[in-house]
């Protein structure tokens, strides 16, 4: 038992180590063509600019949810203000404060006037919901974007090598102790078939004696 569970925990490590070297490259892919990668209905990015600072830092993770954008027109049409994903010429997170014939007109929080244009379900994205920072990552993603795939990467590679070498150890082992209880029950029943014949030879030695007694018992009478 013991050991099936720990080659499920290492199929598990080995199939979670692909996902994430996967996800990496699309994502360094998506990154590197301006887009987003989409994950069961969301998406994430990395801000690069202070234009929502202080609600959103430079650096923070963002979590995206791909909505429609009728719902969100709605929504800023009855007063509220949701921070929005939309594209120009890159894509950008600012927050939605009006909504108009033309379009939504969003403006960065610690900009000092709204953004040229109108978004529309043209170049609507999604709506932000939820932004954190990760110790620096994003800041060393921004800055060193690269080289930090690169090493996670290449960390993910060593690590899922890593484990498919145990896993391999794990199936020889479990191969070679199937081996070992076969031939231990192979033995086993060797053994009872010997003890068996053995038997077998031990009485019938014993009738072949015992006849030449009756014969001569019968002979003497």
């Amino acid at each position: 038992m013991k050991r099936i569970v720990k080659i499920s925990m290492t199929v598990f490590t080995v199939f979670f180590f692909l996902a994430s070297v996967l996800l990496l490259i699309l994502g360094t892919v998506s990154l590197q063509e301006n887009r987003y990668l989409k994950i069961f209905n969301h998406t994430y990015s990395v801000v690069g600019s202070g234009s929502m600072e202080p609600t959103i830092m430079t650096g923070e993770f963002i979590i995206i949810k791909y909505v429609s954008y009728e719902s969100v027109y709605e929504q800023v049409s009855n007063g509220d203000t949701p921070i929005i994903a939309f594209r120009t010429d890159k894509n950008i997170v600012h927050r939605a404060i009006e909504a108009t014939s033309e379009g939504l007109v969003t403006k960065g929080d610690n900009n000092g006037s709204a953004d040229a244009g109108f978004v529309t379900e043209d170049n609507f994205i999604g709506v932000v919901v939820s932004h954190f920072m990760l110790l620096d990552i994003g800041n060393l993603t921004l800055n060193y974007k690269n080289v930090v795939f690169l090493v996670i990467i290449v960390l993910l590679l060593f690590i899922l090598i890593h484990e498919l070498i145990n896993f391999l150890k794990m199936v020889r082992l479990e191969q070679e102790s199937k081996m070992l209880e076969k031939h231990e029950i192979e033995k086993e029943i060797w053994i009872k078939a010997e003890k068996e014949r053995l038997r077998i030879e031990l009485e019938s030695e014993m009738r072949a004696r015992r006849e030449p007694e009756k014969d001569k018992n019968n002979t003497a009478d």
